[in-house]
């Protein structure tokens, strides 16, 4: 299955200043990398990310489409045209409404308002988006600067409130400030600030799950945005509980002085 996003610039092609479309072209390009990112619930560097051909070009307007080129960094094709699909699906959400779409993040949020904040207010000016499956469009999305409006409030909008978030640390920082990812469950990035104290141990769990308890920041929808950590606890991996053989002491008279792993085997034979 051959799978691209089209790409279409409506309004006159006289008045569409070059450096301006290439610009917003190219934060739509880096949105699909930061899709990518989500998906594999990990944060690159673009020069790692995957690659996009532009296996489409119209001659006498702005008319395009994209297609994966070529995987890095543990991505690949099926996972790769899944891309342009959130891309449509999170375009389609915040036209609507000033909120962070599913599967999008705020880091997705704010290069779609940089890709979308030199569109027109109505149809005649506006970004079409389209899924196309062996050349045939499956699904669409007219954009105009009301999602830039949108995705401004939704960066915008935050409440705070003391709590704890689980997910798994990726990517820490240093430098200027100190900072790392936290991935959750759902996929979703929470940026985690931390204090200099913090450091060894943010470094001594890298890539554990954990859970971090702080003051969150939220979005809209009730996502966690960011965490000022104050506390960190390790937490096992989903499957790595202890079995019902290695158990000792709950209740030391039920195998009546037999070996755990025997009397199972007894059990067994009983059923």
């Amino acid at each position: 299955m051959g799978l691209e996003l089209g790409i279409r610039l409506r309004g006159s092609v006289a008045d569409l200043d070059a450096q301006r479309v290439l610009r917003d072209l190219s934060h739509l390009v880096t949105l699909l990398g930061l899709l990518e990112d989500a998906q594999l619930q990990t944060d690159r560097a673009s020069a790692l990310r995957s690659t996009w051909a532009v296996s489409g070009l119209g001659l006498g307007s702005v008319k395009m489409s994209l297609s994966p080129l070529e995987p890095r960094g543990g991505a690949d094709f099926p996972m790769l045209e899944h891309v342009p699909e959130l891309a449509i699906a999170g375009f389609e959400a915040v036209e609507r409404t000033p909120r962070v779409p599913d599967s999008w993040n705020t880091r997705i949020v704010l290069e779609a308002e940089r890709a979308t904040r030199h569109l027109g207010t109505d149809s005649a000016h506006a970004l079409v988006l389209t899924l196309l499956v062996d050349g045939e469009e499956r699904r669409s999305v007219e954009v105009t600067r009301r999602a830039s409006t949108n995705a401004r409030t939704a960066i915008k909008a935050r409440s705070s409130s003391l709590g704890s978030v689980i997910g798994t640390l990726d990517s820490v920082s240093v430098h200027k400030r100190k900072r790392a990812g936290l991935w959750t469950a759902r996929g979703r990035r929470v940026d985690l600030r931390f204090d200099a104290e913090g450091q060894e141990e943010v470094a001594s769990l890298l890539g554990q799950r954990v859970e971090v308890w702080g003051r969150l920041s939220r979005n809209l929808d009730d996502d966690v945005l960011s965490i000022q950590a104050r506390r960190f606890f390790g937490l096992q991996q989903p499957g790595q509980g202890r079995r019902l053989a290695d158990l000792r002491g709950i209740a030391p008279g039920l195998t009546g002085g037999q070996d755990v792993d025997l009397y199972l085997e007894r059990l067994r034979g009983t059923s």
